[in-house]
Protein backbone atom coordinates (compact mmCIF):
# COMPACT_ATOMS: atom_id res chain seq x y z
CA UNK A 1 0.00 0.00 0.00
CA UNK A 2 2.73 2.64 0.59
CA UNK A 3 4.78 2.01 -2.98
CA UNK A 4 0.98 2.30 -4.30
CA UNK A 5 0.63 5.73 -2.21
CA UNK A 6 4.12 6.97 -3.15
CA UNK A 7 4.14 6.10 -6.99
CA UNK A 8 1.03 8.04 -6.73
CA UNK A 9 2.80 11.22 -4.98
CA UNK A 10 5.76 10.77 -7.71
CA UNK A 11 3.19 10.94 -10.59
CA UNK A 12 1.41 13.77 -8.96
CA UNK A 13 4.83 15.66 -8.73
CA UNK A 14 5.62 15.29 -12.34
CA UNK A 15 2.46 16.50 -13.55
CA UNK A 16 2.98 19.99 -10.87
CA UNK A 17 7.12 20.42 -11.90
CA UNK A 18 7.39 18.35 -15.15
CA UNK A 19 4.34 18.74 -17.21
CA UNK A 20 7.02 18.58 -20.54
CA UNK A 21 7.35 15.22 -19.85
CA UNK A 22 4.01 14.09 -20.37
CA UNK A 23 4.30 13.83 -24.16
CA UNK A 24 7.25 11.52 -24.03
CA UNK A 25 5.48 9.64 -21.24
CA UNK A 26 2.47 9.48 -23.62
CA UNK A 27 4.69 8.29 -26.39
CA UNK A 28 6.21 5.83 -24.55
CA UNK A 29 3.09 4.17 -23.18
CA UNK A 30 1.63 3.75 -26.78
CA UNK A 31 4.77 2.65 -28.23
CA UNK A 32 4.67 -0.23 -25.30
CA UNK A 33 1.04 -0.91 -26.73
CA UNK A 34 1.78 -0.86 -30.17
CA UNK A 35 4.59 -3.40 -29.97
CA UNK A 36 2.69 -5.70 -27.50
CA UNK A 37 -0.41 -5.36 -29.92
CA UNK A 38 1.90 -6.31 -32.29
CA UNK A 39 3.08 -9.21 -31.21
CA UNK A 40 -0.46 -10.37 -30.53
CA UNK A 41 -2.29 -12.77 -32.81
CA UNK A 42 -3.98 -10.85 -35.64
CA UNK A 43 -7.62 -10.77 -35.72
CA UNK A 44 -9.22 -10.29 -39.43
CA UNK A 45 -12.68 -7.67 -39.44
CA UNK A 46 -14.24 -8.88 -42.99
CA UNK A 47 -15.84 -5.36 -43.83
CA UNK A 48 -18.42 -5.63 -47.36
CA UNK A 49 -18.84 -2.37 -48.78
CA UNK A 50 -20.36 -0.70 -52.41
CA UNK A 51 -17.06 -0.27 -54.41
CA UNK A 52 -15.29 3.27 -54.50
CA UNK A 53 -17.02 3.76 -51.47
CA UNK A 54 -14.44 4.50 -48.87
CA UNK A 55 -11.02 6.10 -48.76
CA UNK A 56 -8.74 3.30 -49.86
CA UNK A 57 -5.34 4.13 -51.24
CA UNK A 58 -1.92 1.12 -50.85
CA UNK A 59 -0.13 3.55 -51.72
CA UNK A 60 -0.48 6.55 -49.65
CA UNK A 61 -1.23 4.88 -46.00
CA UNK A 62 -2.76 8.56 -44.49
CA UNK A 63 -5.74 8.61 -46.94
CA UNK A 64 -5.96 4.62 -46.51
CA UNK A 65 -9.02 3.75 -43.91
CA UNK A 66 -8.13 0.29 -43.23
CA UNK A 67 -4.45 1.03 -42.32
CA UNK A 68 -5.29 4.02 -40.17
CA UNK A 69 -7.98 1.91 -38.57
CA UNK A 70 -5.05 -0.80 -37.74
CA UNK A 71 -2.72 1.52 -36.36
CA UNK A 72 -5.99 3.13 -33.97
CA UNK A 73 -6.70 -0.27 -32.85
CA UNK A 74 -2.89 -0.81 -32.30
CA UNK A 75 -3.12 2.08 -29.79
CA UNK A 76 -5.40 0.57 -27.92
CA UNK A 77 -4.36 -2.61 -27.92
CA UNK A 78 -5.25 -5.22 -30.54
CA UNK A 79 -3.73 -6.35 -33.60
CA UNK A 80 -6.84 -6.14 -36.61
CA UNK A 81 -6.36 -6.35 -39.91
CA UNK A 82 -9.49 -5.19 -42.49
CA UNK A 83 -10.57 -7.44 -44.80
CA UNK A 84 -12.10 -5.59 -47.29
CA UNK A 85 -14.41 -6.91 -50.00
CA UNK A 86 -16.97 -5.08 -52.02
CA UNK A 87 -20.03 -5.05 -54.08
CA UNK A 88 -22.12 -3.60 -56.99
CA UNK A 89 -25.25 -3.76 -56.23
CA UNK A 90 -28.05 -4.64 -53.10
CA UNK A 91 -29.38 -7.87 -54.88
CA UNK A 92 -25.68 -9.28 -55.20
CA UNK A 93 -24.74 -8.40 -52.01
CA UNK A 94 -28.17 -10.02 -50.36
CA UNK A 95 -27.20 -13.38 -52.60
CA UNK A 96 -23.30 -13.60 -50.78
CA UNK A 97 -24.57 -13.05 -47.72
CA UNK A 98 -26.96 -15.76 -47.98
CA UNK A 99 -25.29 -18.66 -49.45
CA UNK A 100 -22.55 -17.99 -46.96
CA UNK A 101 -19.49 -18.20 -48.58
CA UNK A 102 -17.87 -15.89 -46.29
CA UNK A 103 -18.88 -14.14 -42.92
CA UNK A 104 -19.05 -11.31 -43.16
CA UNK A 105 -18.56 -9.14 -39.95
CA UNK A 106 -19.93 -5.65 -40.78
CA UNK A 107 -21.82 -4.58 -44.34
CA UNK A 108 -23.14 -1.27 -45.28
CA UNK A 109 -26.70 -2.05 -47.67
CA UNK A 110 -28.99 0.30 -48.72
CA UNK A 111 -31.75 2.03 -46.44
CA UNK A 112 -34.92 -0.18 -48.07
CA UNK A 113 -32.20 -3.08 -47.87
CA UNK A 114 -31.58 -2.59 -44.29
CA UNK A 115 -35.75 -3.24 -43.44
CA UNK A 116 -35.28 -6.01 -45.64
CA UNK A 117 -32.65 -7.68 -43.45
CA UNK A 118 -34.56 -6.95 -40.27
CA UNK A 119 -37.83 -8.12 -41.63
CA UNK A 120 -35.80 -11.75 -43.00
CA UNK A 121 -34.08 -11.46 -39.13
CA UNK A 122 -30.52 -11.41 -40.79
CA UNK A 123 -28.75 -8.77 -38.62
CA UNK A 124 -28.69 -7.82 -35.20
CA UNK A 125 -29.08 -4.39 -33.14
CA UNK A 126 -26.15 -2.86 -32.35
CA UNK A 127 -25.00 -2.12 -28.83
CA UNK A 128 -26.56 0.99 -27.14
CA UNK A 129 -23.10 2.30 -25.94
CA UNK A 130 -20.80 0.26 -28.66
CA UNK A 131 -20.66 3.87 -30.98
CA UNK A 132 -20.40 7.08 -28.98
CA UNK A 133 -18.77 9.36 -31.18
CA UNK A 134 -21.86 8.59 -34.13
CA UNK A 135 -24.15 9.63 -31.35
CA UNK A 136 -22.09 12.81 -30.47
CA UNK A 137 -21.58 13.59 -34.25
CA UNK A 138 -24.19 12.25 -35.75
CA UNK A 139 -26.55 14.85 -37.85
CA UNK A 140 -30.07 15.20 -35.78
CA UNK A 141 -31.96 15.80 -39.20
CA UNK A 142 -30.36 12.48 -40.90
CA UNK A 143 -31.26 10.84 -36.95
CA UNK A 144 -34.54 12.40 -37.37
CA UNK A 145 -35.19 10.70 -40.63
CA UNK A 146 -33.61 6.99 -39.99
CA UNK A 147 -36.19 7.39 -37.15
CA UNK A 148 -39.40 7.96 -38.97
CA UNK A 149 -38.99 5.35 -41.00
CA UNK A 150 -41.73 2.28 -39.86
CA UNK A 151 -41.63 -1.40 -39.73
CA UNK A 152 -44.87 -2.88 -39.17
CA UNK A 153 -45.87 0.53 -38.05
CA UNK A 154 -43.33 0.84 -35.64
CA UNK A 155 -40.51 3.70 -35.66
CA UNK A 156 -36.95 3.83 -34.25
CA UNK A 157 -36.75 0.57 -35.44
CA UNK A 158 -34.07 0.52 -37.82
CA UNK A 159 -31.85 2.90 -35.75
CA UNK A 160 -31.34 -0.10 -33.66
CA UNK A 161 -30.23 -1.86 -36.13
CA UNK A 162 -27.76 0.59 -38.34
CA UNK A 163 -25.44 3.33 -37.82
CA UNK A 164 -26.15 5.52 -41.18
CA UNK A 165 -22.80 6.05 -42.97
CA UNK A 166 -23.74 7.95 -46.41
CA UNK A 167 -27.00 10.15 -47.37
CA UNK A 168 -27.77 12.21 -50.43
CA UNK A 169 -30.61 12.75 -53.21
CA UNK A 170 -31.71 11.38 -56.46
CA UNK A 171 -31.64 14.58 -58.59
CA UNK A 172 -30.66 15.28 -62.56
CA UNK A 173 -27.52 16.23 -63.51
CA UNK A 174 -27.50 18.32 -66.36
CA UNK A 175 -24.61 20.61 -68.68
CA UNK A 176 -26.06 24.14 -69.82
CA UNK A 177 -23.09 24.13 -72.31
CA UNK A 178 -23.71 20.99 -74.21
CA UNK A 179 -22.66 21.63 -78.14
CA UNK A 180 -26.05 19.95 -78.97
CA UNK A 181 -28.09 22.78 -77.14
CA UNK A 182 -27.41 25.50 -78.99
CA UNK A 183 -28.52 23.83 -82.53
CA UNK A 184 -31.85 23.17 -80.51
CA UNK A 185 -32.38 26.35 -79.00
CA UNK A 186 -32.16 25.73 -75.74
CA UNK A 187 -29.77 28.57 -73.39
CA UNK A 188 -29.29 28.26 -69.98
CA UNK A 189 -32.11 29.35 -68.20
CA UNK A 190 -34.09 27.37 -70.22
CA UNK A 191 -32.60 24.24 -69.09
CA UNK A 192 -32.49 25.61 -65.65
CA UNK A 193 -36.21 26.03 -65.52
CA UNK A 194 -37.46 22.73 -67.54
CA UNK A 195 -35.04 21.27 -65.18
CA UNK A 196 -36.84 22.38 -61.47
CA UNK A 197 -39.97 20.24 -62.65
CA UNK A 198 -39.24 15.98 -63.40
CA UNK A 199 -41.78 16.42 -66.59
CA UNK A 200 -38.95 18.42 -68.56
CA UNK A 201 -37.66 14.43 -68.79
CA UNK A 202 -39.97 13.74 -71.29
CA UNK A 203 -40.08 17.24 -73.27
CA UNK A 204 -39.04 16.10 -77.42
CA UNK A 205 -36.71 18.70 -77.08
CA UNK A 206 -34.33 16.85 -75.23
CA UNK A 207 -34.51 13.72 -77.12
CA UNK A 208 -31.70 11.96 -77.26
CA UNK A 209 -29.53 13.68 -74.48
CA UNK A 210 -30.93 11.98 -71.43
CA UNK A 211 -29.32 9.18 -69.71
CA UNK A 212 -31.56 6.81 -67.65
CA UNK A 213 -30.00 4.92 -64.21
CA UNK A 214 -29.58 1.55 -64.81
CA UNK A 215 -31.21 1.20 -61.68
CA UNK A 216 -34.68 -0.32 -60.86
CA UNK A 217 -35.71 1.17 -57.61
CA UNK A 218 -33.65 4.80 -58.53
CA UNK A 219 -36.10 4.73 -62.30
CA UNK A 220 -39.09 3.62 -60.28
CA UNK A 221 -38.47 7.03 -58.24
CA UNK A 222 -38.76 9.03 -61.22
CA UNK A 223 -41.16 6.91 -63.05
CA UNK A 224 -43.54 7.46 -60.35
CA UNK A 225 -43.36 11.16 -59.49
CA UNK A 226 -44.18 11.69 -63.11
CA UNK A 227 -46.91 9.26 -63.47
CA UNK A 228 -48.62 10.74 -60.60
CA UNK A 229 -47.52 14.39 -60.83
CA UNK A 230 -51.25 15.64 -60.13
CA UNK A 231 -51.18 13.90 -56.77
CA UNK A 232 -47.88 15.59 -55.95
CA UNK A 233 -49.02 18.67 -57.04
CA UNK A 234 -53.27 19.15 -57.02
CA UNK A 235 -54.93 20.42 -54.50
CA UNK A 236 -56.87 18.85 -51.63
CA UNK A 237 -60.53 19.41 -51.47
CA UNK A 238 -59.91 20.29 -47.63
CA UNK A 239 -57.79 23.41 -48.25
CA UNK A 240 -59.75 24.38 -51.58
CA UNK A 241 -57.63 27.82 -52.75
CA UNK A 242 -54.78 26.53 -53.11
CA UNK A 243 -53.25 24.82 -56.63
CA UNK A 244 -50.85 22.60 -55.29
CA UNK A 245 -49.92 20.69 -51.72
CA UNK A 246 -46.64 22.56 -51.84
CA UNK A 247 -48.63 25.81 -51.76
CA UNK A 248 -50.61 24.91 -48.95
CA UNK A 249 -47.52 23.37 -47.18
CA UNK A 250 -45.79 27.19 -47.73
CA UNK A 251 -49.31 28.53 -45.98
CA UNK A 252 -48.34 26.82 -42.74
CA UNK A 253 -51.87 25.13 -43.41
CA UNK A 254 -49.67 21.39 -43.57
CA UNK A 255 -47.19 20.98 -41.29
CA UNK A 256 -43.82 19.58 -42.30
CA UNK A 257 -44.36 16.39 -41.32
CA UNK A 258 -47.81 16.35 -42.80
CA UNK A 259 -46.48 17.19 -45.90
CA UNK A 260 -44.09 14.78 -46.34
CA UNK A 261 -46.11 12.07 -44.62
CA UNK A 262 -48.62 13.05 -47.93
CA UNK A 263 -45.79 12.87 -50.65
CA UNK A 264 -43.94 10.06 -48.80
CA UNK A 265 -47.35 7.96 -49.27
CA UNK A 266 -47.98 8.50 -52.92
CA UNK A 267 -43.66 8.15 -53.20
CA UNK A 268 -44.39 4.15 -51.93
CA UNK A 269 -47.42 3.22 -54.00
CA UNK A 270 -46.41 -0.21 -55.50
CA UNK A 271 -50.02 -1.96 -55.87
CA UNK A 272 -50.87 -3.64 -59.59
CA UNK A 273 -52.07 -0.39 -61.15
CA UNK A 274 -49.47 1.83 -59.86
CA UNK A 275 -46.67 -0.82 -61.31
CA UNK A 276 -48.60 -0.42 -64.38
CA UNK A 277 -48.94 3.77 -65.00
CA UNK A 278 -45.03 3.44 -63.78
CA UNK A 279 -43.82 1.05 -66.71
CA UNK A 280 -45.92 3.14 -69.31
CA UNK A 281 -44.15 6.38 -68.21
CA UNK A 282 -40.34 4.47 -67.95
CA UNK A 283 -41.24 2.91 -71.38
CA UNK A 284 -41.83 6.29 -72.58
CA UNK A 285 -38.96 7.50 -71.26
CA UNK A 286 -36.54 5.44 -72.88
CA UNK A 287 -37.51 6.28 -75.82
CA UNK A 288 -36.42 9.93 -75.19
CA UNK A 289 -33.22 8.58 -74.05
CA UNK A 290 -29.79 8.20 -75.02
CA UNK A 291 -29.47 5.02 -72.66
CA UNK A 292 -29.40 3.14 -69.90
CA UNK A 293 -26.20 3.61 -67.62
CA UNK A 294 -25.46 2.49 -63.81
CA UNK A 295 -21.18 4.07 -63.04
CA UNK A 296 -20.41 5.52 -66.27
CA UNK A 297 -22.42 8.25 -66.44
CA UNK A 298 -20.37 10.21 -63.75
CA UNK A 299 -17.68 9.88 -66.04
CA UNK A 300 -19.32 10.24 -69.57
CA UNK A 301 -21.01 13.77 -67.89
CA UNK A 302 -17.95 15.11 -66.94
CA UNK A 303 -16.67 14.77 -70.52
CA UNK A 304 -19.62 16.57 -72.14
CA UNK A 305 -19.33 14.41 -74.74
CA UNK A 306 -22.52 12.14 -74.97
CA UNK A 307 -25.18 13.44 -73.32
CA UNK A 308 -26.19 16.48 -71.59
CA UNK A 309 -28.89 15.50 -68.93
CA UNK A 310 -28.31 12.02 -66.45
CA UNK A 311 -30.44 11.28 -63.24
CA UNK A 312 -28.01 11.06 -60.89
CA UNK A 313 -27.21 10.51 -57.10
CA UNK A 314 -25.91 13.36 -55.78
CA UNK A 315 -22.72 11.81 -54.73
CA UNK A 316 -21.75 10.68 -57.82
CA UNK A 317 -22.99 14.54 -59.69
CA UNK A 318 -20.34 15.88 -57.45
CA UNK A 319 -17.71 13.60 -58.40
CA UNK A 320 -18.44 14.67 -62.24
CA UNK A 321 -18.72 17.99 -61.26
CA UNK A 322 -15.34 17.72 -59.69
CA UNK A 323 -13.87 15.63 -62.57
CA UNK A 324 -15.57 18.29 -65.29
CA UNK A 325 -14.02 21.16 -63.43
CA UNK A 326 -10.24 20.01 -63.60
CA UNK A 327 -10.64 18.99 -67.26
CA UNK A 328 -12.30 22.28 -67.74
CA UNK A 329 -9.40 24.09 -66.20
CA UNK A 330 -7.15 23.29 -68.80
CA UNK A 331 -9.03 24.70 -71.98
CA UNK A 332 -9.32 27.84 -72.81
CA UNK A 333 -12.12 28.15 -74.89
CA UNK A 334 -14.99 29.49 -72.35
CA UNK A 335 -17.39 27.38 -74.75
CA UNK A 336 -15.76 23.90 -74.54
CA UNK A 337 -15.77 24.01 -70.85
CA UNK A 338 -18.41 21.71 -69.30
CA UNK A 339 -19.99 23.61 -66.40
CA UNK A 340 -22.34 20.96 -64.30
CA UNK A 341 -25.19 21.39 -62.47
CA UNK A 342 -27.51 19.79 -59.79
CA UNK A 343 -31.18 19.87 -60.01
CA UNK A 344 -33.23 18.97 -57.06
CA UNK A 345 -37.43 19.67 -58.01
CA UNK A 346 -39.34 20.72 -55.28
CA UNK A 347 -42.71 18.69 -55.73
CA UNK A 348 -40.84 15.77 -54.58
CA UNK A 349 -37.46 13.90 -54.75
CA UNK A 350 -35.85 10.65 -52.86
CA UNK A 351 -33.70 10.68 -50.32
CA UNK A 352 -31.38 7.65 -49.15
CA UNK A 353 -29.02 6.61 -46.88
CA UNK A 354 -26.44 3.68 -46.82
CA UNK A 355 -25.96 2.54 -43.36
CA UNK A 356 -23.61 -0.30 -41.70
CA UNK A 357 -25.00 -3.00 -40.16
CA UNK A 358 -24.02 -6.41 -38.43
CA UNK A 359 -24.64 -9.62 -39.86
CA UNK A 360 -25.99 -12.83 -37.15
CA UNK A 361 -23.13 -14.53 -38.74
CA UNK A 362 -20.72 -11.99 -37.83
CA UNK A 363 -17.49 -13.31 -35.47
CA UNK A 364 -16.72 -9.90 -34.41
CA UNK A 365 -19.36 -7.80 -33.63
CA UNK A 366 -17.70 -5.65 -30.92
CA UNK A 367 -14.38 -4.95 -33.72
CA UNK A 368 -17.29 -4.22 -36.17
CA UNK A 369 -19.19 -1.85 -33.54
CA UNK A 370 -15.37 -0.30 -33.10
CA UNK A 371 -14.89 0.08 -37.06
CA UNK A 372 -18.19 2.03 -37.74
CA UNK A 373 -17.18 3.87 -34.49
CA UNK A 374 -13.79 4.73 -35.80
CA UNK A 375 -15.70 5.91 -39.06
CA UNK A 376 -17.37 8.35 -37.24
CA UNK A 377 -14.67 10.68 -35.94
CA UNK A 378 -14.99 13.80 -38.27
CA UNK A 379 -11.70 13.81 -39.44
CA UNK A 380 -12.29 9.99 -40.52
CA UNK A 381 -15.37 11.22 -42.33
CA UNK A 382 -13.77 14.30 -43.84
CA UNK A 383 -11.43 12.20 -45.24
CA UNK A 384 -14.18 10.23 -46.79
CA UNK A 385 -16.00 13.27 -47.85
CA UNK A 386 -13.21 14.27 -49.77
CA UNK A 387 -11.91 10.99 -51.33
CA UNK A 388 -15.29 9.72 -52.43
CA UNK A 389 -17.17 12.94 -53.31
CA UNK A 390 -20.07 11.65 -51.08
CA UNK A 391 -21.69 12.98 -47.85
CA UNK A 392 -21.40 11.92 -44.86
CA UNK A 393 -24.11 11.69 -41.73
CA UNK A 394 -21.24 13.35 -39.56
CA UNK A 395 -21.75 16.69 -38.29
CA UNK A 396 -19.35 18.77 -35.67
CA UNK A 397 -16.82 21.26 -36.47
CA UNK A 398 -13.82 19.57 -38.53
CA UNK A 399 -16.49 18.70 -41.31
CA UNK A 400 -17.98 22.29 -41.15
CA UNK A 401 -14.46 23.56 -41.00
CA UNK A 402 -13.46 21.71 -44.45
CA UNK A 403 -16.87 22.41 -46.21
CA UNK A 404 -15.99 26.53 -45.15
CA UNK A 405 -12.49 26.52 -46.82
CA UNK A 406 -14.27 24.57 -49.77
CA UNK A 407 -17.17 26.28 -50.55
CA UNK A 408 -17.45 29.71 -48.25
CA UNK A 409 -15.99 32.46 -50.10
CA UNK A 410 -14.83 34.17 -47.09
CA UNK A 411 -12.09 31.49 -46.56
CA UNK A 412 -9.25 30.29 -47.69
CA UNK A 413 -7.93 27.12 -48.87
CA UNK A 414 -6.72 26.26 -45.04
CA UNK A 415 -9.93 27.08 -43.57
CA UNK A 416 -8.99 30.75 -42.06
CA UNK A 417 -11.24 33.85 -42.00
CA UNK A 418 -10.79 37.15 -44.14
CA UNK A 419 -13.64 39.27 -43.97
CA UNK A 420 -11.80 41.42 -47.22
CA UNK A 421 -12.71 38.64 -49.25
CA UNK A 422 -16.18 39.94 -49.65
CA UNK A 423 -15.00 43.74 -50.93
CA UNK A 424 -16.36 44.26 -54.07
CA UNK A 425 -18.95 41.42 -54.10
CA UNK A 426 -22.65 42.09 -53.72
CA UNK A 427 -25.09 39.78 -52.22
CA UNK A 428 -28.14 38.78 -53.90
CA UNK A 429 -31.23 36.55 -53.22
CA UNK A 430 -31.49 33.10 -54.58
CA UNK A 431 -34.42 33.94 -56.68
CA UNK A 432 -32.34 36.82 -58.42
CA UNK A 433 -29.33 34.63 -59.65
CA UNK A 434 -30.56 33.31 -63.03
CA UNK A 435 -31.22 36.82 -64.21
CA UNK A 436 -27.57 37.93 -63.38
CA UNK A 437 -24.68 37.67 -66.57
CA UNK A 438 -21.74 35.07 -65.71
CA UNK A 439 -19.82 38.15 -64.72
CA UNK A 440 -22.36 39.68 -62.06
CA UNK A 441 -22.12 35.94 -60.94
CA UNK A 442 -18.91 35.71 -60.14
CA UNK A 443 -19.16 39.36 -58.36
CA UNK A 444 -21.43 37.96 -56.58
CA UNK A 445 -22.35 35.46 -53.48
CA UNK A 446 -25.60 34.16 -51.41
CA UNK A 447 -26.52 33.54 -48.43
CA UNK A 448 -27.47 29.53 -47.39
CA UNK A 449 -28.09 28.28 -43.54
CA UNK A 450 -27.07 24.57 -42.86
CA UNK A 451 -28.26 24.31 -39.19
CA UNK A 452 -30.76 21.97 -39.99
CA UNK A 453 -27.61 19.44 -40.52
CA UNK A 454 -25.43 20.93 -38.13
CA UNK A 455 -27.72 21.59 -34.83
CA UNK A 456 -26.45 20.85 -31.88
CA UNK A 457 -23.05 19.31 -33.20
CA UNK A 458 -20.88 22.74 -33.68
CA UNK A 459 -19.46 24.87 -30.84
CA UNK A 460 -20.80 28.00 -32.12
CA UNK A 461 -24.95 27.60 -34.24
CA UNK A 462 -24.00 31.05 -36.18
CA UNK A 463 -21.12 29.11 -38.18
CA UNK A 464 -23.53 26.70 -40.56
CA UNK A 465 -24.45 30.17 -42.53
CA UNK A 466 -22.39 29.78 -45.99
CA UNK A 467 -21.98 32.62 -48.19
CA UNK A 468 -21.77 31.11 -51.45
CA UNK A 469 -20.29 32.41 -54.77
CA UNK A 470 -23.37 33.45 -57.27
CA UNK A 471 -21.93 31.13 -59.84
CA UNK A 472 -21.38 28.09 -57.71
CA UNK A 473 -25.20 28.11 -57.24
CA UNK A 474 -26.80 25.15 -58.19
CA UNK A 475 -23.47 22.71 -57.72
CA UNK A 476 -21.44 20.86 -55.29
CA UNK A 477 -22.35 22.06 -51.89
CA UNK A 478 -26.53 22.63 -53.23
CA UNK A 479 -26.19 18.93 -54.70
CA UNK A 480 -24.75 17.75 -50.92
CA UNK A 481 -26.43 19.64 -48.69
CA UNK A 482 -29.72 20.82 -50.43
CA UNK A 483 -31.56 23.94 -49.31
CA UNK A 484 -33.64 23.63 -46.03
CA UNK A 485 -37.03 24.55 -47.81
CA UNK A 486 -37.12 21.53 -49.90
CA UNK A 487 -36.51 18.82 -46.91
CA UNK A 488 -39.91 18.13 -46.44
CA UNK A 489 -40.97 17.15 -50.07
CA UNK A 490 -37.47 14.66 -50.02
CA UNK A 491 -38.89 10.92 -49.44
CA UNK A 492 -37.58 7.84 -48.56
CA UNK A 493 -38.29 4.70 -50.55
CA UNK A 494 -39.64 1.72 -48.27
CA UNK A 495 -39.02 -1.90 -49.19
CA UNK A 496 -41.60 -3.00 -51.47
CA UNK A 497 -41.96 -6.94 -49.60
CA UNK A 498 -44.44 -8.89 -51.34
CA UNK A 499 -44.49 -6.53 -54.82
CA UNK A 500 -40.63 -6.95 -55.09
CA UNK A 501 -41.30 -10.02 -57.56
CA UNK A 502 -43.36 -7.88 -59.58
CA UNK A 503 -41.33 -4.81 -59.67
CA UNK A 504 -38.75 -6.84 -61.25
CA UNK A 505 -41.12 -8.29 -63.58
CA UNK A 506 -42.15 -4.68 -64.43
CA UNK A 507 -38.70 -3.64 -64.98
CA UNK A 508 -37.61 -6.54 -67.53
CA UNK A 509 -40.73 -5.18 -69.56
CA UNK A 510 -38.65 -1.38 -69.27
CA UNK A 511 -35.03 -3.01 -70.24
CA UNK A 512 -36.58 -5.02 -72.98
CA UNK A 513 -36.90 -3.79 -76.47
CA UNK A 514 -40.70 -4.20 -77.45
CA UNK A 515 -40.57 -3.72 -81.50
CA UNK A 516 -43.63 -3.08 -83.68
CA UNK A 517 -44.99 -6.48 -84.87
CA UNK A 518 -44.05 -5.76 -88.36
CA UNK A 519 -40.25 -5.50 -87.47
CA UNK A 520 -40.35 -9.41 -85.51
CA UNK A 521 -41.89 -10.51 -88.87
CA UNK A 522 -39.09 -8.81 -90.40
CA UNK A 523 -36.43 -10.27 -88.25
CA UNK A 524 -38.65 -14.01 -88.72
CA UNK A 525 -37.63 -13.83 -92.38
CA UNK A 526 -34.23 -12.72 -92.37
CA UNK A 527 -33.38 -15.36 -89.90
CA UNK A 528 -35.04 -17.88 -92.26
CA UNK A 529 -33.24 -17.08 -94.74
CA UNK A 530 -30.15 -17.21 -93.24
CA UNK A 531 -30.62 -20.51 -92.19
CA UNK A 532 -31.30 -21.28 -95.49
CA UNK A 533 -28.34 -19.64 -97.02
CA UNK A 534 -26.58 -22.26 -93.94
CA UNK A 535 -28.62 -24.86 -95.41
CA UNK A 536 -27.64 -23.85 -99.26
CA UNK A 537 -23.95 -23.61 -98.57
CA UNK A 538 -23.68 -26.99 -96.65
CA UNK A 539 -25.45 -29.04 -99.50
CA UNK A 540 -23.09 -27.29 -102.08
CA UNK A 541 -20.02 -27.91 -100.13
CA UNK A 542 -22.00 -31.86 -99.51
CA UNK A 543 -22.07 -32.26 -103.91
CA UNK A 544 -19.05 -30.51 -104.45
CA UNK A 545 -17.30 -32.84 -101.78
CA UNK A 546 -19.40 -35.87 -103.39
CA UNK A 547 -18.31 -34.87 -107.09
CA UNK A 548 -14.98 -35.02 -106.25
CA UNK A 549 -14.63 -38.41 -104.61
CA UNK A 550 -16.94 -40.19 -107.85
CA UNK A 551 -14.21 -37.75 -110.12
CA UNK A 552 -11.43 -39.83 -107.72
CA UNK A 553 -13.13 -43.09 -107.75
CA UNK A 554 -13.11 -42.56 -111.71
CA UNK A 555 -9.70 -42.27 -111.90
CA UNK A 556 -8.70 -45.06 -109.97
CA UNK A 557 -10.86 -47.17 -112.11
CA UNK A 558 -9.24 -46.24 -115.11
CA UNK A 559 -5.79 -46.58 -113.55
CA UNK A 560 -6.34 -50.12 -112.74
CA UNK A 561 -8.03 -50.58 -115.91
CA UNK A 562 -4.44 -49.04 -117.44
CA UNK A 563 -2.20 -51.33 -115.00
CA UNK A 564 -4.53 -54.41 -115.86
CA UNK A 565 -4.00 -53.72 -120.04
CA UNK A 566 -0.49 -53.00 -119.81
CA UNK A 567 -0.23 -56.32 -117.55
CA UNK A 568 -2.33 -58.51 -120.25
CA UNK A 569 -0.13 -57.13 -123.21
CA UNK A 570 3.20 -57.72 -121.41
CA UNK A 571 2.12 -61.33 -120.82
CA UNK A 572 1.21 -61.73 -124.44
CA UNK A 573 4.55 -60.10 -125.66
CA UNK A 574 7.22 -62.08 -123.63
CA UNK A 575 7.75 -65.87 -124.20
CA UNK A 576 7.21 -68.20 -121.85
CA UNK A 577 10.14 -68.97 -119.68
Amino acid sequence: MKSRHLFAKISLLSYVFAPSLLPVLHVANNDILIKRAESLENITLNVYNWEDYMAIDSEDQSVDIPTLFHDYMLKKGKNVTIKYSTFDTNETMLSQLKIGSVSYDLICPSDYVIQKMIAEDLIVPFSDTSTPDYEQNVSPFIKDKISSIKIDGKKNIVSSYCRPYMWGTLGILYNDNYSALKSRGIDSKTMRSDLTSWLSLWDDKYDNLLAIKDSMRDSYAVGILKAYYEDFTLNDVKYEGFKTLKEKHDAKLLTDEEYNLKLTNIFNLCDDETLNNVLNELKSLKKHAFGFEVDSGKIDMAKGDKFAINIAWSGDAVFAMNQADEFSASLNNNSEKTILKYSLPDTGANIWFDGWVIPKTSQNKSLAEEFVNFLSLPDIAQLNMDYIGYTPVIAGDDILSSLKANYDIRYDSEGNYHEEYLTGKKEVKIEDIESLSDEEKDNSYFIKDVSYFFNNTISEESDSVFYISASDRYRQFDAQYPDSNILPSLCIMNDFGKQNDSMLKMWEKVKNNNLPLWSYYLILIVVILIIGFIIFIANNNHQKKKRRKQRKMERILKENKSIELFKTLTENLLPNQ
